[in-house]
């Protein structure tokens, strides 16, 4: 990608279970603004630097010696004055819980964090270089597993990232908001056929207030955010499941009109997406 914005993000960025993976080439100049949304953005440089402002404050350039932790609903004022790549992961309460709960953590001293005002600047250490540089190269390869492999490297990761302790205070900062809490929700019913009305009234708000902070904080509608979620998960269904049966699993009793919004999505309709899938693992089978 070569702009910040939040339509591109959620159609080109790799989504795993853990986390959502941002590539980013800058042949020229940029200037610009980017958020961080729902999700504590991890925000690392592979080649070049950056100037950002954030929250209209902290003003500093970093490149690929630094990373910055940008806790959720923060704003990035940027501007890049030579050829950069950037890699962004958003970074799921998933992944963190996954790991502070099989692991337990021994603090390091926060030696070289720089805290300004809850966000966080710090040096990359070799380990964690390591696993960024893994999480690139398998999210930008052929491998067919490769959001398994991510998620693998994600934990790796994660689990050097909170031995800091104010790195893991600040990945555990906002994790009970309405809209955290909504996201959740729409994971865990992603097959059930819930509606954007029925999560606002579980969290105790109306569809219209709902909608409204939803689409401020991610800068999308809640209705637009689930359909991309339920889309990714079709992909993942059209493996085992016909075309028919996945539009229903995922609530769409229009077959036609599930099939355009896949199409639209990405590219294929299901049926010449199946086909693709079976083609290559008669490929892998032959050779």
């Amino acid at each position: 990608m070569n702009k910040f914005d939040r339509r591109t993000e959620l159609i080109h960025g790799l989504e795993t279970n853990y986390l959502r993976v941002l590539y980013y080439d800058f042949n020229d100049k940029y200037k610009g603004e980017y958020k961080s949304y729902e999700s504590s953005r991890l925000c690392t440089i592979i080649d070049g630097e950056k100037k950002v402002k954030i929250n209209n404050d902290n003003v500093f350039t970093y490149n690929d010696k630094e990373f910055i932790i940008l806790p959720p609903n923060s704003t990035v004022n940027l501007e890049i004055n030579t050829p950069t790549k950037a890699l962004v992961f958003e970074i799921y309460n998933s992944l963190i819980d996954s790991v502070t709960k099989k692991v337990c953590m021994e603090f390091e001293n926060d030696l070289n964090c720089d805290i300004k005002k809850h966000i966080l600047y710090e040096k990359v250490n070799p380990i964690i270089h390591n696993s960024i540089q893994r999480i690139l190269n398998t999210a930008l390869s052929n491998e067919k597993n490769k959001e398994f492999l991510v998620d693998l490297y994600a934990q790796e990761m994660a689990y050097n990232l909170i031995k800091i302790k104010s790195v893991h205070d600040m990945l555990n900062i906002n994790s009970n908001n309405f809209i955290h809490l909504s996201i959740k929700i729409m994971h865990e019913n992603i097959s059930e056929g819930i509606t954007i009305s029925e999560i606002a009234y579980a969290l105790n708000m109306s569809p219209a207030n709902f909608s409204a902070k939803f689409k401020k904080v991610i800068g999308v509608s809640p209705n637009e955010y689930f359909k991309n979620l339920k889309l990714l998960e079709a992909k993942k269904m059209l493996k085992v499941k016909n075309v028919t049966e996945v539009a229903y699993d995922l609530g769409y009793d229009n077959i036609s009109y599930f099939i355009g919004l896949f199409k639209d999505r990405f590219g294929i309709t299901p049926k010449q997406y199946i086909l693709n899938e079976s083609n290559e693992k008669y490929i892998k089978r032959k050779f």
